[in-house]
């Protein structure tokens, strides 16, 4: 039953221009590569999908199993959050 919940996941990051979505059980992770400023407002736009996703199936994200991992070096100086919560 749950992978019903994560393949409607995965679709709606896919129409929101995320196409690379790695699942697996209950973990996500979602790739990006940040190029402007756009992009990381996509990111983030991302994580807010995924937290109003899970509150609507009356799921709770562990935000402290959360990360960010930056390969390369991203000219902005942003931060991403989830439950208002900056992820390390």
């Amino acid at each position: 039953m749950f992978l019903v919940y994560i393949d409607e996941l995965a679709k709606l990051l896919e129409s929101h221009g995320i196409i690379i979505v790695k699942l697996f059980a209950d973990d996500v992770k979602v790739y990006l590569q940040i190029v402007n400023v756009s992009d990381t407002v996509m990111l983030q736009g991302a994580l807010d999908l995924i937290v109003e996703w899970a509150s609507t199936w009356q799921l709770q994200l562990s935000v402290s199993k959360c990360n960010m991992l930056t390969i390369d070096h991203v000219p902005f100086d942003v931060k991403y959050s989830v439950y208002d919560t900056v992820l390390p």
